[in-house]
C-alpha cells in the first residue's frame, strides 16, 4: 500500500527545503559522528540548545538583515515574541551567561561544540531554508593560539569527513573595521560590495571622491591586493604599521595565529588564504574569520571567527556533502545486516521470519522482515543487506550473500 498524503497537500516542499532519503540520511549520520568524535578528542563538551528562543537573545547579536530573517511568532500565554533557531552562536552566548558564569569567570576557558538544524527564511530560490550545522565554540581564551587551535581543529575536522585539500581562507575583519573608522562619511555597502568582489577600480574611483589623508587612501587600495598566501602579510607597507599602531597590533597577532599553524601543520599553512580585505560578517565578527572552501560546492564548507565573548566555527553539512558528491563519495556504504524474507504472508510464514529476526537481533545483528515477496523482489528489497534469508513456498531457508551491491551468492540451503 502507498503512503497517502493528506487531502490538499502535494508532493512540493517548501521553498529552501529538501528530504534525504536512506543513503544520504546514513552518510549525514556518518560524517556529523566522524566531526563530533574530532571535537571529542580535542576537548569539545556537547551541549543541545532548544530549536526555539525568545527573539530577543538573536536581536542582540544579529545584524538587522539577518534579524529580518528569523521566523518569528507569538508565544501563546506569554505574548512574548519567540523564533524558531537561526544561530546557534546567540544560544550558546546565552547558555554561557546563564549557567557557564563561574567557570569563565574563574579563567577556564570553555569548550563547547554541537550538532543541530537552523531555520532562516531564504532569501533566493535557490538558497536552502534549513541548514543543517556541527560545530564548535571556544569562550573563555582570546589569545592568537585559540585562533590557531580553530584553524587546525576545522581542517582536521574536514579530513576525518572525507574532504581532503580543502582551502582554508582567514582574516582578522577588525582590519578593514580600523580602516572603515578613519574614513569620511560614505557609502560603506557600497564599499563592503567592492571590497568583497576585489574591485580595485571601484574602490580607486571611490576613493578618488573622499577628503582621505595618504595613508587611509593607500590601504583602501591595499585591501583589494593584500589577498593570497601567508607570505603576504609581508606586503604591508612598513611606514603604515608604524603610523598606524592598532594596524600593527591587528597584522601581529593574525601573524602569531598563523605561525601557530606553520609550527604544527606546514602542509595546512601552505594550503591557507590570508584575505586582509574581508569584510563579510563584519557586523557580528570582531577579529578571526574563517571560512573553508573545496570542490563541488558554491557555498563554504566551514563558517566562523571571533566575536565579541569567544570564538567558534560551523561545519555546514549540505555544503560539506555536495564537495564530497562531486569528489564521487557519493554514499557511506551499505547499511549491512540481514533480511529477512518470505515469500508468503500467510501467519506462519511471517512468524517464521520474525523469529529469525529476533534471534539475529538479540546477538547483536541488524535484522528485519519483508513479507510476500518474490526471490528477486527480495534480492531488490535487500540492497542495503549483507545477507538475505529467503524462505520460499516450502518454508526451507535458502541463505543469499551480497559482496558487491547486486552481486548475491547462494551459501547455503537448510530445513525450515
Amino acid at each position: 500500500m502507498s503512503a497517502r498524503l493528506p487531502e490538499g497537500v502535494d508532493a512540493v516542499l517548501p521553498r529552501g527545503a529538501r528530504d534525504l532519503l536512506p543513503a544520504a540520511a546514513r552518510r549525514r549520520r556518518a560524517v556529523t559522528e566522524a566531526l563530533l568524535g574530532v571535537f571529542d578528542r580535542w576537548g569539545y563538551d556537547p551541549v543541545v540548545t532548544p530549536a526555539i528562543e525568545y527573539f530577543a537573545v538573536f536581536g542582540r547579536w544579529l545584524a538587522e538583515r539577518e534579524r529580518q530573517r528569523c521566523v518569528r511568532f507569538i508565544e501563546a500565554g506569554s505574548g512574548e515574541l519567540v523564533t524558531l533557531r537561526s544561530d546557534i552562536t546567540p544560544q550558546i552566548a546565552r547558555l554561557a551567561g546563564q549557567q557557564l558564569r563561574e567557570r569563565l569567570a574563574a579563567g577556564e576557558a570553555v569548550r563547547l561544540c554541537y550538532a543541530a538544524d537552523v531555520v532562516r527564511l531564504s532569501e533566493g530560490t535557490r538558497e536552502q531554508s534549513e541548514r543543517h550545522q556541527v560545530g564548535v565554540e571556544l569562550l573563555g581564551d582570546d589569545a592568537p593560539e585559540a585562533d590557531a587551535e580553530l584553524i587546525l581543529l576545522a581542517d582536521e575536522a574536514l579530513r576525518a569527513a572525507g574532504v581532503k585539500g580543502a582551502t582554508l581562507e582567514v582574516a582578522d575583519v577588525g582590519i578593514a573595521r580600523g580602516v572603515f573608522e578613519r574614513l569620511p562619511g560614505c557609502d560603506l555597502e557600497a564599499l563592503h560590495g567592492l571590497l568583497a568582489r576585489k574591485d580595485a577600480g571601484g574602490v580607486a574611483r571611490m576613493a578618488a571622491g573622499l577628503a582621505l589623508d595618504d595613508e587611509p587612501r593607500r590601504w583602501l587600495g591595499l585591501l583589494c591586493e593584500l589577498f593570497g598566501a601567508p607570505g603576504i602579510l609581508e606586503h604591508v607597507p612598513g611606514d603604515i604599521r608604524a603610523r598606524w599602531p592598532w594596524l600593527a597590533e591587528r597584522l601581529g597577532r593574525l601573524e602569531a595565529a598563523l605561525a601557530v599553524v606553520q609550527a604544527r601543520a606546514p602542509e595546512l599553512h601552505a594550503r591557507l588564504v590570508v584575505d586582509l580585505g574581508e569584510v563579510r560578517g563584519f557586523d557580528y565578527y570582531t577579529g578571526l574569520r574563517l571560512r573553508a572552501w573545496a570542490p563541488g560546492s558554491a557555498r563554504p564548507l566551514v563558517v566562523g571567527g571571533r566575536y565579541a565573548g569567544g570564538a567558534g566555527f560551523a561545519v555546514e553539512l549540505d555544503a560539506l556533502e555536495a564537495s564530497l558528491d562531486a569528489a564521487g563519495e557519493t554514499t557511506a556504504g551499505r547499511a549491512g545486516g540481514v533480511m529477512i524474507a518470505s515469500q508468503g504472508r500467510e501467519p506462519q510464514a511471517r512468524a517464521l521470519a520474525v523469529a529469525r529476526a529476533q534471534a539475529l537481533r538479540a546477538a547483536g545483528r541488524r535484522a528485519w522482515v519483508q513479507a510476500g515477496l518474490s526471490l528477486e523482489a527480495a534480492q531488490a528489497a535487500a540492497a542495503e543487506a549483507d545477507e538475505l534469508l529467503y524462505f520460499g513456498a516450502d518454508e526451507r531457508a535458502e541463505i543469499w550473500s551480497q559482496g558487491q551491491p547486486g552481486a548475491w551468492r547462494r551459501a547455503e540451503e537448510s530445513g525450515a
